[in-house]
Formats: structure tokens, sequence, C-alpha cells
């Protein structure tokens, strides 16, 4: 892979999707190379952002509150890759369920420019880290469109636009959540 592979998998369906469609990681190897780091350095930033520019978000919300909402937040978003894993696998239309090693590959690798994102926090802006958020949610949408053309359903289809619209708002909807999660505690 290039460095620029990563941006084209968000335009094409071929360009570094062909070489992570025929890797067929397991569970495991997907969760220790691609989400755990990807999620630790999510939470990072949020620890960043608390330490450093808490007053900027939350000012009567004490250090400790945050680290109790940030470890909440770095578990549920390990669940939530296994709760798109097998949702992506039950709304794949194949004539046989495609392995949930690959499904988690893919719900794995679909949370990256969200969790990318979170470099945004660097800046105390809270305007300018919401666009960033909403524009790694963006590009996670192009992640799954692609994602599912490549690893599942080959056709560039309205079949495969249909099952990314399905799977993407799913995983909004989740990501949403974890949003709300997060910034509900901080009140």
């Amino acid at each position: 892979m290039t460095p620029l592979t990563p941006l084209r998998m968000l335009l094409s369906s071929h360009h570094g999707w062909d070489e992570v469609a025929g890797h067929h990681l397991s569970v495991s190897r997907s969760f220790f190379s691609i989400v755990l780091p990807a999620s630790l350095f999510a939470a990072g930033m949020l620890w960043y952002a608390a330490y450093f520019n808490g007053k900027v978000y939350a000012p009567q919300v004490p250090l400790a509150q945050w680290e109790a909402v940030i470890m909440l937040f770095l578990l549920l978003n390990w669940f939530s890759v296994h709760l798109m894993a097998g949702f992506i696998r039950l709304a794949v239309h194949a004539e046989a369920r495609p392995p949930y090693a690959d499904c988690y590959h893919l719900a794995a690798l679909a949370p990256l420019p969200i969790w990318l994102s979170a470099l945004s926090l660097l800046l105390p802006l809270p305007f300018f880290n919401m666009a960033i958020g909403l524009l790694g949610l963006l590009a996670s949408g192009l992640l799954i469109y692609h994602g599912l053309d490549a690893m599942f359903e080959h056709d560039d289809s309205v079949r495969t636009e249909s099952l990314a619209y399905t799977v993407f708002t799913v995983g909004a909807l989740l990501w949403a959540l974890l949003v709300a999660l997060i910034a509900v505690p901080l009140l």
C-alpha cells in the first residue's frame, strides 16, 4: 500500500480494497491491528481535550468524570465494532453468509476516519471539532460503500448502494448514540 491508498479507498472499490479483500484476517488480528490502536488514539485525544481544554467543553466537570466517560466510550467502541460486524453479516445479500471475520474486518476499517477525526481535538474549537467529526462520518460512509462492493457485492449496483445506505444508517445511529453517551454525563 502506498501513502495515498487510504484516500483512494474512499473513492474506489478496487484501489486498496483488492488487497484488503485478499487478506482474510481473524477477528483478533483485526481487533489488535486496527480497532485497538485507532480507538485508543481517539480515547487519548478525548483525554487530551479533557485535561488541557476541559473548561472549553464542559467547565464544571472534573477530570475524574471525564476519565470515566472516556473509559465507557472506549469499551462501547469495541462493542460497537462487533455489533456492526454482526449487522453487516446479516445484511449482505449473498447466497451464503460471509465469514464473520471478513465482516469484522470491514467493520473495523469503517470507523477509522471517525476515530482519526479526534485529532481535531488538539484545537479547542467545538464547532470545528463537530465539523471534522461529520467529515469523518462521511468518509466512513464512503469506506462502507466501497468496502461492501469490494468484499461482498462485486457489482457496484443499486443493490450495493441500498446495502451501503442501510449499513451506514445503522452505523451513524450507533455513532450518534456513542456521542450522546459522551455528552450527556458531561452536561
